[in-house]
Order: structure tokens, then C-alpha cells, then sequence
């Protein structure tokens, strides 16, 4: 949060053209959601089904991403029923993730199956847990997000904790060229984001705001 930043040239990636409010939050909120998504390609294709743990900034991004870039029915999790309800209309299916039920309210809409890919964008033990009830056998968890979470599993045969064949690994932020490659994207107008911006004497604010749970997407702080 500083009024001038010097990097190397090289690290810059061209956005004329996109609101500079927009283009603030790629390189975070946007860029880690479609690496990941980019990660787990190969199983996104039509007919999947997509679990997105975490409705915050990084998981709006993620749900706005999945849309455009796949054919996969994605089912959302989060626990606050405001977050839940902004993004009904864009998903299959919106569940508290919170609910002692929400497990088999997943595999009742997967038919007993479970989803394809998970992406955890919360990190913490219960969606780490929530993450391995509800993924499919062979089917990826992805867990970006960075809350202390512990996630044990065990080897043996009668092991359930994770399913046969499953993967979970913890992609972190994104490539260069995922970075130009979702720039590009925002440039269609295809994605949005649910943007809360602050002036740079607001700064404090945009903090306590955030502390205080009362951004349900994401703060940008602009110079004026």
C-alpha cells in the first residue's frame, strides 16, 4: 500500500483497457483460482461436477472462472447465507458448508459419486475433511487456501477417509502465463468481480472492514 512501486519490467503484464480497480485483484483473487483450475484440467471436462469450498473473493473468481472455461455443474459451500444467496443464480447447487448434512447433500446430487475436483479455498481441518467426504474415487481436491488446516489420512485397506485414487495437492498463486493467459479473459468482459474499492486515506478502514467480515468479495484500495 504504497503511492509508488518499482519492479522489474518483465514481471508486468499489459491491461490497457481494464478498469484499474478490476485489474488490482488478478494477480491474486483471479490468478490463484485459475491456476488451479488450470491444474486440474483434465478432469473438468463436460458432465463434471465441481465442488468450491469458500465463496470469499478467491472463490466468486473461482465460480466466475469455471463457468467460462468448463462444462462442469458446480455445487458451492460456504457458511454465510448472504455469500450463498449472491451467487445462487450461478451455480447448481449452494449448501452451508457448515451443516452436519451437507456431505450427503452432496452425494445425493452426484448420485452417490462425489465431485470430480474439490477446490478448498478455505484450508482450514473442517473443509480439508469436508474436501475428502464429498471428492470422488480418482478425483482431485485442490487446497489453495491457507487457514492451519490438518488433513491426515491412513493406508490401509478399509481406509476412508480418502477415497481410492484421490489427490490432493496445494497449488499456490499461478504462472506468468496464467497471469496474461486470465488478463486476456478479463478483457472479453466475460469474468466480473464483486469489488468493494477504498480511497487511499481509507486504508485502516478497508483493513477493519475486513477483520470485521464485512467484505463479501474483495478491497480495493485506489490512490484517489
Amino acid at each position: 500500500m504504497a503511492e509508488y512501486a518499482a519492479v522489474p519490467s518483465s514481471a508486468l503484464v499489459p491491461a490497457a483497457g481494464l478498469d484499474p480497480v478490476f485489474a488490482a485483484v488478478l494477480p491474486d483473487a483471479g490468478l490463484v483460482p485459475y491456476h488451479s483450475i488450470e491444474a486440474a484440467k483434465d478432469l473438468l471436462r463436460p458432465g463434471a461436477t465441481v465442488v468450491v469450498i469458500g465463496i470469499g473473493g478467491l472463490g466468486q473468481f473461482a465460480i466466475e472462472l469455471l463457468r467460462e472455461l468448463t462444462g462442469a455443474t458446480v455445487i458451492a459451500l460456504d457458511i454465510k447465507d448472504d455469500l450463498l444467496a449472491a451467487i445462487k443464480d450461478k451455480v447448481s447447487y449452494a449448501f452451508r458448508s457448515d451443516d452436519p448434512a451437507v456431505a450427503a447433500q452432496v452425494l445425493k446430487v452426484t448420485e452417490g459419486y462425489g465431485a470430480d475436483v474439490v477446490f478448498d479455498i478455505v484450508g482450514n481441518t473442517a473443509t480439508l475433511a469436508l474436501a475428502a467426504a464429498v471428492v470422488a474415487p480418482y478425483g482431485a481436491i485442490r487446497a489453495p487456501g491457507l487457514s492451519n488446516g490438518v488433513f491426515q489420512f491412513e493406508t490401509n485397506q478399509l481406509s476412508t477417509s480418502l477415497p481410492w485414487g484421490a489427490s490432493i495437492t496445494r497449488p499456490y498463486s499461478g504462472t506468468h502465463k496464467n497471469l496474461h493467459d486470465l488478463v486476456a479473459l478479463a478483457k472479453t468482459g466475460r469474468i466480473r468481480a464483486n469489488l468493494t474499492p477504498y480511497t487511499f486515506d481509507q486504508a485502516l478502514l478497508a483493513l477493519d472492514d475486513l477483520e470485521a467480515g464485512k467484505i463479501n468479495g474483495r478491497a480495493v484500495i485506489k490512490m484517489s
